[in-house]
């Protein structure tokens, strides 16, 4: 018998801190702005694409599975998401931290 992986929802309630982040077409922060804790995150996308559609922008796709979507009004594009990490944080995975940067080791 196979055993299937349960699949990972990034939208479910949780304690843990959540963000809600614009970028640019080129990945530039826009806007980012930490969301309560315990924030119904399936909210929060809803009416986040509401507005921008509100607001004159056109949405083109969106994924629940990766909590975000695009929107566009030309000539901007936007990625709109919910992150489980605060996008300003400096990404400590893979070797990032061998760099030589402000506060690495050695």
């Amino acid at each position: 018998m196979v055993r299937q992986r349960q699949r990972h929802d990034p939208l479910e309630p949780t304690a843990a801190p959540r963000w809600y982040v614009v970028r640019s077409m080129h990945g530039a922060i826009v806007e980012s702005r930490q969301l309560p804790a315990g924030a119904d995150l399936k909210r929060v996308f809803l009416l986040a694409m509401l507005e921008w559609l509100d607001a004159g922008w056109t949405l083109t796709e969106f994924s629940s599975a990766s909590a975000a979507f695009f929107c566009v009004r030309n000539p901007e594009r936007r990625m709109i998401s919910i992150d489980p990490t605060n996008p300003h944080d400096v990404p400590m995975y893979g070797g990032a931290h061998l760099g030589g940067g402000a506060g690495s080791p050695g």
